[in-house]
Parts: structure tokens; C-alpha cells; sequence
């Protein structure tokens, strides 16, 4: 067979992850100082589809004909399968042996080898009397061969789950996103999974930051708590109550996904093209504000129903209903000062 010859299946290439753009340069560097391909790309005999090797492939086809005149194509390593099924199998257990894997693309490897073993046939239960103990669950069983709790492998199948829903309801090209993007994480992926279907791709494109604003990003000044008095409450009419105070939550939730996101662009700011104009005292610096705002914002959280008016809305909440961690705080300590003489 022929480098030529091989073929992608997208499905395949799906779980083999691909490099970052500065590591696969840097695989292309090595590739061309070493003079040679290192390791063979393998493919599936009878097909001739490739099942492992893909960035060693990009290389390859990116290269140029000087390149190619002193370097000869990766050597290819054929082997057979039954199904498709089985090179899926194939390809899970040989990257989890990897060591390039985040933790989404992990968990969604992990989630399909739960998938594929749950499909495989079971023995019967034991049987009153039986000396023999039953098998063990599958996600127990994943659990002792990754090393992790066999609850982790069933929030991961939850997960791969979540993924292949919005896949299937928004199209196959928010797969590789929803793997590899870091603006949306798991619990958020499965949070959308779980909406109806007509609402999905709406709340996507929202958690990535295009399409119409969530609604926590622009909210009230009141939402806040423990700001300056308003006229008109949170809630219009009647006590807040535990649902309220998660409703009221929402800018938080939104404000910290943002700041996620934004830490995320402040640490690789020493490695892109403003990497110029940081040291690592003035990057200190940043982070330090970064935490200071993150942390003065986050202590305005509503976090407890008001104590003094039981959630009536009072001044001492802002006419809110509900206590920040700072004003929440105060009330226990007082409460705990006032317990005090009292006991005296």
C-alpha cells in the first residue's frame, strides 16, 4: 500500500486527538532535523483507512517536494480488524495509553469504552447459593484499568452520552469543538444535552460566545445584592425562597465561565505575540488582580435568604431578600456575639 492510498474516516479520526498548532510545528521540526519518520502510521489492512497516525500524516502532506526528495514517507504498519467496531475498540485503548490527552478528550474515551463494554454480553446474576461471585459492573471494571473511581467512568459516559446528543441534534462539526474547546466544559455539555432538542444549539452557541447573549450577562444591578438600594425588588411580589436565590445566582455562574475563559487568554499571554510586553513579575501582577477581582465579585454572590426579614426584603438586604457572603457572614457573627451575653 501506498502513503498515497490511505484514507480518513472522520468517525476515527474523531478519537484520535490532534496536536496544537505550536506542537504540531514542533513534530514537524523534529520530523525534518531527524530526517525520518520515527514511528509507522497504522492503517486498516483491508479498507486501507487510517486508524492511528493522522498528525504524522499532516505532516507528511504539508511537506514540500524538497522535503520529500530527503525524507521518505512514514513506513505503514497494516493490520486487520472484523468491523468497524473493533478498530473503534482499537483506537479508545491505544490513545488512552497516550499521554497528549485533556481531560474532555479522556473522559469521552472513557465514556465509549463504557458504551462498547455495556453492549458486550453478561453472565446472570448470582443466584442464591451460587459460591461464585457475579462480575463486576462495567464501570467498575473501566475504574481498575484507568485508575479511577467507577463513579468518575459513569459521569464520564454521561458525558460521551451528552456529546453524541448534541451532535446528532446540532450537526457532526460541534463534535471536535465540544472535545477540544476549552470555553465549554463537561458539566456544561451535559447541562445543554439535557434541554429539548429545539433549544440546544441556541444554549451551545451561547456557552461559546456567539449568537445571543445568556441572559446572565446583562442583568439589573439589583441581581447583585448588597448593592445600593432599588426601587423595585428582584422578585416582585411575595417572600424569595431557595428557587429565587438560584435564579438570582445566574449572573455569577455566567460571570465565572467569563472569568474562566479570561484566565485562559492571561496565561498564554507569555507564550503569543503580547508575550513581549510581560515579564514574570508583571504577569504575577496580573494574576494578582485577576484573583483580587474575581474574589471582590464573588463575595457580592447572593448566597443565604435574608435572616433579618426571612426573605420579605428588607434595607438591610437591599430590598433583594437575600444575603451576600460578606452581609451573611456579619449576621452570623452577630448572631453568634448576641448568643454569647445572652448565655452570660
Amino acid at each position: 500500500m501506498r502513503i498515497e492510498d490511505i484514507k480518513k474516516d472522520d468517525d476515527f479520526k474523531i478519537l484520535c486527538p490532534a496536536l496544537q498548532a505550536d506542537e504540531l510545528r514542533r513534530l514537524r521540526e523534529n520530523i525534518i532535523k531527524d530526517g525520518e519518520f520515527r514511528e509507522p502510521v497504522i492503517v486498516w489492512r483491508s479498507e486501507g483507512i487510517l486508524i492511528d497516525g493522522h498528525n504524522r500524516l499532516s505532516v507528511w502532506d504539508n511537506m514540500t517536494d524538497e522535503e520529500r526528495q530527503r525524507i521518505a514517507p512514514p513506513a505503514i504498519n497494516a493490520i486487520e480488524f472484523k468491523d468497524r467496531e473493533a478498530v473503534h475498540n482499537w483506537i479508545i485503548s491505544n490513545q488512552l495509553g497516550r499521554r497528549n490527552l485533556d481531560q474532555k478528550q479522556k473522559s469521552y474515551l472513557v465514556g465509549k469504552w463504557y458504551q462498547a463494554e455495556k453492549k458486550e454480553p453478561h453472565r446472570p446474576s448470582k443466584k442464591k447459593g451460587d459460591t461464585v461471585s457475579p462480575l463486576m459492573k462495567t464501570s467498575e471494571k473501566i475504574a481498575e484499568k484507568t485508575g479511577q473511581s467507577s463513579r468518575q467512568v459513569k459521569r464520564d459516559a454521561q458525558f460521551t452520552e451528552a456529546v453524541e446528543v448534541l451532535v446528532s441534534n446540532i450537526g457532526p462539526e460541534v463534535k471536535a469543538e465540544l472535545l477540544t474547546d476549552k470555553k465549554i466544559g463537561k458539566a456544561r455539555v451535559v447541562e445543554i444535552a439535557a434541554l429539548p432538542a429545539d433549544k440546544q444549539k441556541a444554549e451551545y452557541d451561547r456557552a461559546m460566545g456567539r449568537g445571543e447573549p445568556s441572559p446572565g450577562i446583562t442583568f439589573d444591578p439589583s441581581e447583585w445584592g448588597g448593592m445600593e438600594p432599588v426601587a423595585d425588588p428582584v422578585i416582585p411580589a411575595g417572600t424569595v425562597t431557595e428557587y429565587h436565590l438560584k435564579e438570582m445566582q445566574a449572573p455569577w455562574r455566567e460571570f465565572n465561565r467569563l472569568m474562566t475563559a479570561v484566565k485562559k487568554v492571561i496565561e498564554d499571554l507569555p507564550e503569543g505575540t503580547a508575550g513581549a510586553w510581560c515579564d514574570q513579575n508583571q504577569m504575577a501582577d496580573i494574576m494578582g488582580c485577576y484573583s483580587n477581582l474575581r474574589s471582590t465579585v464573588n463575595h457580592r454572590k447572593p448566597v443565604a435568604i435574608c435572616g433579618h426579614c426571612n426573605g420579605l426584603k428588607c434595607d438591610r438586604c437591599y430590598q433583594t431578600g437575600a444575603l451576600n457572603k460578606d452581609l451573611s457572614e456579619a449576621l452570623r457573627e452577630g448572631t453568634e456575639a448576641t448568643g454569647v451575653l445572652n448565655a452570660r
